[in-house]
């Protein structure tokens, strides 16, 4: 999935016209494919379910380690953060 231009990639270059303070995901080759949009502030919005398939693509983890590598790195990273361009995770599926 190298070099292809996702939905993700095109809503993140607009997004930084208008917010280039934005905290994006890391790395973007496989966080991307899960940005959904943005809130009226210009956050970026992830879906966690299209996080957790491309973690289970990219690094070969099942859904339970890929729910728990991203709750654990990703969740704990922003968990009291005080910063109004931190992204926003939506839940969109029930992961239990």
């Amino acid at each position: 999935m190298q070099n292809e231009v996702t939905e993700g990639d095109q809503i993140l270059e607009e997004l930084s016209e208008i917010n280039e303070d934005a905290i994006v995901l890391e790395p973007q080759s496989t966080f991307n494919r899960a940005i959904i949009g943005s809130d009226t502030d210009c956050r970026i919005v992830y879906s966690v379910t299209k996080i957790i398939r491309a973690l289970m693509e990219e690094d070969g983890m099942d859904e339970e380690e890929a729910l728990e590598w991203f709750e654990f790195n990703t969740l704990g990273t922003f968990n009291g953060m005080e910063d109004k361009n931190k992204p926003i995770f939506m839940y969109d599926e029930f992961i239990f």
